[in-house]
């Protein structure tokens, strides 16, 4: 069974805490039983709160199953967590394209996955988000993905947003974390974090953007899910 994390420096929920954040655990079931190792291994990491959630892993496997996702791009794998939730929705013939900038990140998550064993349906690709989606538009066919997951640097997440939508088909999935910047999206203050200008900036194109509908899930650090209807 799942166990939380408590507040010192460890992995959490932005947007539940204490006695609600240890029911909504308690009860979100994981895809993948090796989702617990990575989970455990990334604890003392000094950037333990950029892994996904225990519900965020749940939510995105259970879009990728509804879907029937069979080709998946997520940018941003840090320990591999998000992508064996998303993995494990994929059938044996499927494809997970996961793209990581640091080396190291890459190598633990290459790890993970091969000792969940699911390697055999994902290719990491390290190098910088930005300059690989533009490789991955010219290599892959418009409209080729199901579903698009970004947790990379959010200075880029219109650009992202961009390449994504002529990556994913119609009637497929793109979804944004950390939409929220940890609360500080209602900040308006100049003290306000440069994530948080950056992410009002982008929720506010994409609920003006007519080729989807959107909406802001309230798990770990929001969630914004976008279907493709254009």
């Amino acid at each position: 069974m799942n166990q939380p994390l408590d507040d010192r420096g460890k992995i959490k929920s932005e947007l539940a805490s204490g006695k609600l954040h240890s029911y909504i655990v308690h009860n979100s079931k994981d895809p993948h039983p090796y989702l617990a190792t990575i989970r455990a291994s990334c604890l003392e990491h000094k950037w333990n709160f950029m892994l996904t959630t225990c519900d965020q892993a749940a939510f995105l496997y259970s879009q990728a199953r509804i879907l029937g996702a069979k080709k998946i791009l997520e940018l941003g794998c840090f320990y591999g967590h998000s992508t064996l939730a998303l993995a494990a929705a994929l059938p044996a013939d499927g494809l997970l394209i996961s793209v990581e900038h640091n080396p190291k990140f890459a190598k633990i998550a290459t790890d993970h996955l091969t000792r969940a064993g699911v390697m055999d349906r994902i290719e990491i690709i390290v190098g910088e988000a930005p300059r690989v989606t533009q490789d991955l538009a010219r290599k892959h066919e418009a409209g080729s993905f199901d579903l698009i997951f970004v947790d990379a640097d959010k200075r880029h997440s219109q650009a992202y947003w961009d390449t994504s939508l002529a990556l994913v088909r119609v009637g497929g999935l793109i979804i944004f974390d950390n939409v929220l910047a940890r609360g500080d999206i209602l900040n308006d203050s100049q003290d306000a974090a440069n994530h948080a200008t950056a992410m009002r900036e982008f929720n506010a194109n994409v609920l003006l953007d007519g080729r989807v509908q959107s909406f802001i899930a309230t798990i770990g650090d929001g969630m914004l899910v976008a279907i493709k209807n254009i």
